[in-house]
């Protein structure tokens, strides 16, 4: 079962396109304080692209974005967005045109989830029914059921549910940009993984130009096209690709941030779906017992996958469970407790892989419909090719380019080459 990368992480990321937003010379002054919360911070940020500003506690990284919609009035600088100057053009007009995403959600609990969606749309002066068929697209676009949840209140919802309605709210009027501060922050662990990847597969069709907030850079390798790494004041440390920040920090401040194991952290910009996933034998449950050892014993590997009748993934089976003599399919061997979708990074995979008894975890569709697995072949895969390409970028050879140079030069150990 051999495990092949189909194309380098490094050129998954978008070439620039246009720009969207341009900060220039944005400055924040606060009275009383000797020093600018934010110092004369030029920054551009392309359109269809997830920039992340991430940075130490008090940075100024949360004050810059909130000067982007103008819930703080920068005290200098210009902000354009599509070109045009909105330092001075009314706010209200301003965040209109701007989703917003924050850490606390900020639903307003008196109102039902449908009215939560609807509110700029009702600022906008939406009709009703245009109003209406929006919410239902939203909720929809976030994986909630408008009948289901549409009349419900927050206090209803759980916290990952919450903030899905957040983004359907923030996406309501279909603005060009959005601001997410810390989006993901308030869930737990599981659930912040499961909603920062639902968000990537949501941007995928959206496109929409993004400026995310965060501490955390694992979760700034992983949500964004480019980085921009804030020293204190907002002044930019280092503004690049993932891929460049991991393999050629700019500096000890970039390098100490970022902290020890970059080659691990890579793991977070490769995603599963560019990988040919490992090739386990699987085994429909309705074709019996025997069929699934026949296929587990063609294939030499110590577990088969038994799926159900929609190709979903149901029990790992070993040679042990398939003997028994009694007992039904669906309870025999362990259950699937690996499953990513192909969206998911390979450190998430990775991740997921610590729970699986087997070694590997299951991919599967939307619809949970088995696509493959992730084995440890794939992530060594991986991390070989990003390694191979942190070289390139650092201008180092290759592993073979190193080997054909050895191979082509004079000289062995017994006849030395001739000096000059």
């Amino acid at each position: 079962m051999t495990s092949q990368l189909t194309r380098p992480a490094a050129e998954q990321k978008p070439s620039a396109g246009s720009t969207m937003i341009s900060l220039e010379q944005l400055t924040k002054r606060y009275p009383g304080q000797d020093e600018p919360a934010v110092a004369a911070l030029d920054l551009a940020v392309p359109e269809g692209e997830i920039v992340v500003l991430v940075g130490p506690s008090g940075c100024g990284k949360t004050t810059t974005m909130k000067m982007i919609n103008r819930i703080i009035e920068p005290s200098s600088g210009t902000i354009r967005l599509e070109g045009e100057d909105v330092t001075r053009s009314s706010p209200d007009e301003l965040r209109r045109r701007i989703g917003y995403v924050i850490q606390q959600i900020g639903l307003f609990p008196h109102m039902t989830i449908a009215d939560n969606v609807a509110v700029v749309p009702k600022l906008l002066k939406w009709d009703g029914k245009r109003t209406k068929a929006r919410v239902d697209e939203m909720l929809e676009l976030v994986g909630m059921d408008p009948g289901t949840y549409r009349s419900r209140y927050p206090k209803e919802l759980s916290g990952g549910q919450r903030q899905r309605i957040g983004v359907a709210r923030a996406l309501a009027a279909d603005p060009p940009v959005m601001l997410m501060d810390e989006p993901f922050g308030a869930v737990d662990p599981i659930a912040r993984e499961k909603l920062q990847n639902e968000f990537l597969r949501l941007q995928e069709d959206i496109g929409k130009t993004i400026v995310f907030v965060t501490h955390d850079i694992d979760e700034a390798i992983k949500m964004g096209d480019r980085i921009a790494v804030l020293r204190e004041q907002s002044v930019i440390a280092q503004y690049d690709t993932p891929e460049r920040i991991l393999s050629d920090p700019a500096d000890e401040f970039v390098a100490e941030f970022i902290g020890a194991g970059a080659s691990l952290k890579r793991l977070g910009l490769a995603r599963v779906r560019d990988f040919t996933l490992a090739d386990y034998p699987t085994s429909p449950l309705r074709d019996g017992r025997d069929a699934a050892a026949a296929a587990l014993a063609r294939s030499g590997v110590s577990s088969i996958l038994l799926l159900d009748e929609e190709r979903r993934p149901a029990r790992w089976a070993g040679p042990a469970d398939l003997r028994r003599a009694t007992g039904s399919l669906e309870r025999i061997g362990t259950p699937v407790n690996g499953v990513v979708q192909p969206q998911a990074t390979l450190a998430g995979a990775l991740d997921a892989m610590v729970s699986s008894r087997v070694g590997a975890v299951v991919v599967v569709d939307g619809r949970g419909a088995y696509l493959g697995t992730v084995d440890m072949g794939v992530i060594m895969a991986a991390a070989e090719t990003m390694r191979a390409a942190a070289r390139e970028n650092a201008g180092e050879p290759s592993t073979a380019d190193a080997q054909d140079r050895l191979s082509s030069t004079p000289g062995t150990d017994d006849e030395p080459a001739a000096r000059p």
